[in-house]
């Protein structure tokens, strides 16, 4: 779901930026998508954040695998508040938070493809509980997606020239 609202804020002609300390953000999501940063440090991570959400540049900060503690959850709420963005922190511990969005596949609600066998080989789809709560109020949905399986380009496919060992 992030990722869509940072492809729908760039599409609306604004910024996003996306900010992954532990490293784990790869694939063709990022070539016309929000910019990518990866930074080295926890530290880095939230004194970027902190800077990009200051400077009022970007419609959307998110900020994946390093969880603002005490203090530094209250410099990034400030900073929101001055730079009239939105900010969303991945995290299991939501404090401060306008908006707290919680989301789960249902195990039981797979849908497979079955193979000249009759056994699963590919999942269709697969329902999500969302559920959202803020001050006030609680609602929950469950949404049916598609499954789509994303085949890793290797260097060794046909007709893809061997560049290992090439330098940059």
């Amino acid at each position: 779901m992030l990722r869509a609202a940072c492809r729908c804020t760039v599409a609306k002609n604004e910024r996003a930026v996306w900010i992954d300390t532990a490293g784990t953000v790869v694939g063709a999501f990022w070539d016309e998508g929000p910019f990518l940063i990866q930074p080295k440090s926890r530290k880095d991570a939230l004194k970027g954040a902190e800077e990009l959400l200051q400077c009022g540049g970007f419609a959307l900060v998110v900020l994946d695998g390093t969880e603002p503690e005490g203090t530094e959850t209250v410099r990034l709420t400030r900073a929101v508040r001055e730079g009239g963005g939105a900010f969303v922190a991945i995290t299991p511990h939501p404090s401060l938070a306008k908006l707290r969005l919680e989301s789960k596949i249902l195990p039981h609600s797979y849908q497979w493809r079955r193979g000249p066998f009759d056994d699963p080989v590919d999942v269709q789809t697969a329902t999500v509980r969302v559920r959202a709560r803020a001050a006030g109020w609680n609602a929950s949905a469950d949404i049916t997606v598609p499954v789509t399986p994303h085949d890793v380009r290797l260097s060794l496919e046909p007709g893809l020239a061997d560049r290992r060992g090439l330098p940059r």
